[in-house]
């Protein structure tokens, strides 16, 4: 399940950051296919090293990210 076919990734964000596993392997999955693009740009393979550092950094972004502050802004899907 890519993460656009989700109304709300809140939940799920917000079980990672209080350190459920299961939610933050669920992020992880939602976004593979995004890991994999970037993984892949320039290229016609998918680079694995570059795929898991990728991983590791969204890892360590998930707990920083503010909900909060993202959920005061307009949406961009609002705007239409």
């Amino acid at each position: 399940m890519h993460y656009t076919e989700i109304d709300n990734l809140v939940p799920v964000i917000l079980a990672a950051q209080d350190g459920d596993d299961e939610a933050m392997s669920k992020l992880l999955d939602m976004f593979s296919h995004d890991f994999d693009r970037e993984a892949a740009f320039g290229k016609s393979y998918v680079d694995p090293d570059l795929r898991q550092q990728l991983q590791i950094k969204f890892v360590f972004s998930v707990p920083r990210f503010d909900v909060a502050k993202h959920l005061a802004q307009p949406s961009a899907r609002s705007k239409s």
